[in-house]
């Protein structure tokens, strides 16, 4: 009888336990919340709470339903949200430029000077946080433009595909944070106006920013390009940060333009890093870079003060034609490091060939 009284509180406070899980659970349960009242010009869909991949695809939104919110002039306003299908932005109707409301005179001027007389416009703001898109998110465009008006965040997204926003004109900030692109991220030709965040982003199998214009300070610290890396003929028109960037293959900077000053301290690079006719008006940073293969400097400008303060070269860095002269010590350590592996790769064959040898050995005896 005793036994069973002192089990009366425990069955007591183990209920507690169990209805206070129940309803933390319920509360991280995953929701779709109500749309704002007063947000009747937004295609506005937030998920809150603990959404696994089924609960996103129990409120995906199409491909198609984004383009028609886009075409009706909405601003988008996503939440952990999924996207399935392609979301081709070509397919957008082109505007008369001078019919354009509320587009800076300085866009009107540039469009003009290139003849574009319509191009493909995007007038609200756009805020894609934490989502997923499944499918290809495409310009398409090989010419004219597209011109995005208000700001654009898509921090914390993930492209599983590719994303393209090749010749796009961004008339206001673009903030990139966060994102993780599985493929190709394509900025080709694109003009970014204002200030740009790409900090803390990793980009797949090949991105690319050949001849895109930054107007405003550009960060792209910390980022992590896995692929091959091009920012040819790019221009830098303030600042540009790629400190504790981390470039897995071949990277090429050849022909850009630094008006403001760069930060690439920190950097580390597993292939080849090509600075080639690069002009760098201002302060040029590499302090602590480790470079551990090929760096061409070859034929650059550098109108301002470089520091390459121990950095680490494992080979020695080309500055021929260049305006200035670096006397650096080249580092053994990678070439000690990919020694010491291929020792002990060696070892392991080795070991891997004398089991199996053994092995022959015994079943023949054995036979």
């Amino acid at each position: 009888m005793r036994d069973q009284k002192g089990q009366g509180p425990f069955f007591l406070f183990a209920m507690v336990l169990f209805l206070m899980g129940a309803e933390s659970l319920d509360a991280w349960a995953c929701r779709l919340l109500e749309s704002p009242a007063d947000r009747s010009d937004t295609l506005w869909i937030h998920l809150e709470g603990l959404c696994l991949s089924k609960d996103q695809r129990t409120w995906a939104v199409k491909g198609t339903d984004v383009l028609e919110a886009l075409k009706d002039g909405k601003h988008l306003d996503f939440q952990g949200v999924l996207v399935v299908g392609d979301v081709m932005l070509d397919q957008l109707p082109l505007q008369h430029v001078a019919e354009i409301p509320n587009i800076p005179a300085t866009i009107l001027a540039r469009l003009q000077q290139r003849d574009l007389d319509s191009v493909r416009v995007i007038s609200g703001a756009v805020t894609i946080r934490d989502s997923q898109f499944e499918k290809v998110l495409a310009t398409n465009l090989s010419q004219g433009a597209l011109v995005m008006l208000g700001e654009v965040d898509v921090s914390g997204t993930t492209f599983l595909q590719s994303v393209d926003f090749s010749k796009t004109i961004f008339a206001n900030p673009l903030v990139f944070t966060n994102v993780h692109v599985d493929y190709e991220g394509f900025f080709i030709g694109a003009h970014f106006e204002e200030a740009v965040d790409f900090s803390h982003t990793t980009f797949g199998t090949h991105v690319r920013f050949h001849k895109a214009i930054f107007r405003g300070p550009v960060m792209f610290d910390e980022v992590r390009f896995k692929g091959v890396a091009e920012f040819l003929e790019v221009e830098f028109q303030q600042s540009a940060n790629f400190s504790q960037a981390h470039f897995l293959s071949g990277t090429g900077f050849s022909g850009s333009v630094f008006h403001g000053p760069v930060d690439f301290s920190e950097v580390v690079t597993n292939r080849e890093l090509y600075f080639r006719f690069s002009e760098f008006k201002q302060r040029a940073s590499f302090r602590h870079a480790q470079f551990q293969n090929v760096v061409d400097f070859s034929n650059s400008r550098f109108e301002g003060t470089h520091d390459l303060a121990e950095a680490e070269f494992a080979i020695q860095p080309d500055f021929t034609g260049s305006n200035i002269t670096v006397d650096v010590v080249v580092s053994r350590r990678w070439f000690d490091q990919q020694s010491q592996w291929l020792v002990f790769g060696g070892l392991v064959i080795l070991v891997c060939l004398y089991l199996w040898i053994s092995r022959r050995g015994i079943s023949g005896h054995a036979a």
